[in-house]
């Protein structure tokens, strides 16, 4: 009996019972009773904040069978907002078998303000940029999600620029989750000519329909699955005039897999997923399918893992984090689609300027962290590889990099930074970039 209990407090059904009823054993037969345990109703408390339609985001619902898993959803749905705490008690009910959840609510304020600072940018549009997102938490009463943010270069004098502004709303439906992000990104820079200077800019439309399901989860381990619709539009112009056939508007789905499985003190994240290029929306041909060079109908496949594994040593607290990213393609792909190496989001230690890029390609970054003695700062030092390969690859000067970084990064009340030095540790000849490389990010969080 002790085992059966065991199985069904380990499947969540914590309140559920295997009971032995009086019987005659002399027949040889043991009968086994299971008395489930039901949810009579889930509430929040008194005092709490019920601004809030807790159906939506909970999905331990009244009636239901008490299961754990459900009610670790609906707090992980409440608490994926900054601004909210949740809390939760399991108490008997009224009758036998029914137990009530009460969970205690708590939200500070229904908006954030984020700024940022960083040296990200390019030379040619501008280095330094600068960024502001304003979060409205639960506008709806759904847990539901709504940011504005946008971005611009700080630096350069009108010959160049660089402008960003994204839109996103999500809201958690039990084990759903739906999401739409829309954004727009213009950027402008000076070319020397023989006849004089030239404005050559560009302007892409963004637009990512997503949906998601939790398959499984449990004490130690969730699995999702997710699914998204992307719609893109991409137009450049020479001093106004647009240049019509580098005119793109392309549309795919995609479907991923994503799990997370807790090891002790480690987390080991992987995921994979496939995109497919269609002709939804009025999409069209790209500009090189008319000479077999590439296709917008791309069929992309996607690998990922991150182990982050946190450890002591000689008294010290560090932490080590390995991060994996592949991509694979059994069609030559367009630029927005390849994949690319040689700057501080994949391979560290080049200053990004110049970056080798082609449909097929992967990277590993590898990061130890020391925990210092202030608190919340912790120095690091890291050491990237990456390669690409496949169609695009053929007049590239090579088609491997590796990289170092040290940093300091950390967080004191509402700022937090991350400042850093790099360098390349392996390039191919001819492919130029700083020696050393610097950057910085600082943000403010309200």
């Amino acid at each position: 009996m002790a085992q059966l209990q065991n199985i069904l407090i380990d499947r969540g059904y914590i309140t559920s019972r295997i009971l032995a009823p009086q019987q005659d054993l002399k027949s040889g037969v043991l009968r086994l009773v299971v008395m489930p345990g039901y949810i009579r109703e889930a509430r929040l408390t008194e005092d709490s904040d019920d601004y809030l339609w807790l159906a939506s985001a909970f999905p331990a619902t009244d009636g239901k069978l008490l299961d754990l898993r459900d009610i670790e959803q609906g707090l992980e749905n409440l608490q994926r907002l900054p601004t909210v705490q949740a809390s939760m008690e399991i108490v008997p009910g009224e009758t036998p078998g029914q137990s009530d959840i009460v969970i205690n609510r708590r939200q500070e304020r229904f908006w954030r303000v984020d700024a940022s600072l960083d040296d990200s940018g390019s030379n040619a549009t501008g280095r330094y940029q600068g960024n502001l997102t304003l979060s409205l938490d639960n506008p709806l009463a759904l847990s539901d999600l709504f940011y504005l943010s946008g971005s611009h270069n700080l630096d350069g004098n009108g010959g160049k620029s660089s402008k960003n502004l994204t839109g996103h709303y999500s809201i958690p439906l039990g084990y759903w989750q739906l999401g739409l992000t829309a954004s727009q990104y213009d950027y402008m820079q000076t070319v020397a000519g023989a006849n004089g200077d030239y404005q050559y800019s560009g302007k892409s439309k963004n637009v990512d329909f997503q949906m998601s399901r939790v398959l499984h989860r449990s004490g130690s381990q969730k699995t999702t699955l997710s699914a998204d619709v992307l719609a893109r539009e991409q137009r450049n112009f020479i001093n106004d005039t647009e240049i019509a056939v580098q005119r793109r508007q392309t549309a795919a789905w995609k479907l991923g897999l994503q799990h997370r499985h807790y090891l002790g003190n480690a987390t080991l994240d992987a995921g994979v997923s496939y995109q497919r290029g269609t002709r939804w929306f009025g999409a069209q041909p790209a500009p090189e399918e008319q000479w077999g060079e590439a296709t917008a109908l791309s069929k992309i496949l996607q690998f990922n893992a991150q182990l982050n594994l946190p450890f002591a040593l000689g008294g010290q607290n560090f932490r080590f984090t390995s991060r994996y990213q592949r991509q694979m393609s059994s069609t030559p792909l367009t630029s927005p689609d390849m994949f690319s190496i040689g700057n501080r989001w994949t391979v560290r230690g080049f200053d990004g300027e110049r970056t080798l890029t082609a449909s097929h390609g992967w990277y590993i970054r590898n990061d130890i962290a020391w925990s210092t003695p202030l608190p919340g700062q912790e120095f690091y030092l890291g050491a990237d590889y990456g390669e690409v390969g496949g169609a695009g690859s053929e007049t590239l000067v090579g088609k491997h990099l590796a990289g170092g970084v040290a940093g300091l990064r950390g967080q004191y009340h509402r700022a937090s930074y991350d400042l850093f030095a790099g360098i390349p540790l392996a390039k191919p000849d001819g492919f130029k970039t700083d020696p050393t490389t610097f950057g910085f990010s600082v943000s403010w969080s309200y």
